[in-house]
């Protein structure tokens, strides 16, 4: 089982993290499955390196066919984004969850405020969520300080998302009962 298909089981939402943490990875590399394999070869055992590099052979030809190689996701991004939207909604409006409720009320004040600074009101709540879970993973990366203020914010989106992904994880397991 490659990197991705574990990160994939057991949480989805860190699935989607890794997946553009590996588009950015394929196109700082080119798109260029030997430079992918030098990085990798450096991580990871060789036993394991086939079957990643399978992988990233795939992730190649999808962001390719789906016309992503300067910016945007591969389709499988896209459409568990739906899925996670239409859980969001479900579990607000139809289900009527009320710890998920609770948790998304405290993320929702300051995914506003996300919004309104990035600029683009119109993307989903998931979507902004992660984008800002993802920007916070990069000036980590880059061992940039990021302000308490900032980080209390970020608390509350990886609360959400967390509690999201748990759903979502219960709702592919077709244990619908335990949803609500």
């Amino acid at each position: 089982m490659t990197i991705g298909e574990k990160k994939k089981k057991e949480n989805i939402a860190e699935y989607l993290l890794f997946l553009w943490q590996m588009e950015d990875l394929v196109r700082a590399a080119n798109f260029d499955l030997s430079v992918i394999r030098t990085f990798l070869s450096n991580e990871i055992d060789a036993k394991a390196l086939d079957n990643e590099m399978n992988w990233f052979g795939t992730l190649i030809r999808a962001m390719q066919s789906s016309g992503v190689q300067q910016k945007g996701h591969v389709e499988e991004v896209n459409e568990i984004l739906i899925e996670l939207n239409y859980l969001h909604h479900t579990l607000l409006n139809i289900l009527h969850h009320d710890q998920f409720a609770k948790v998304w009320n405290a993320a929702e004040l300051n995914l506003r405020d996300f919004l309104e600074m990035s600029g683009n009101k119109t993307m989903n709540p998931v979507e902004a969520c992660l984008t800002a879970l993802y920007g916070l993973m990069m000036l980590r990366l880059k061992k940039q300080e990021v302000s308490a203020e900032t980080m209390s914010a970020m608390d509350t989106f990886k609360n959400y998302i967390s509690m999201l992904s748990e759903q979502y994880r219960i709702m592919r397991s077709g244990d619908l009962f335990s949803i609500n």
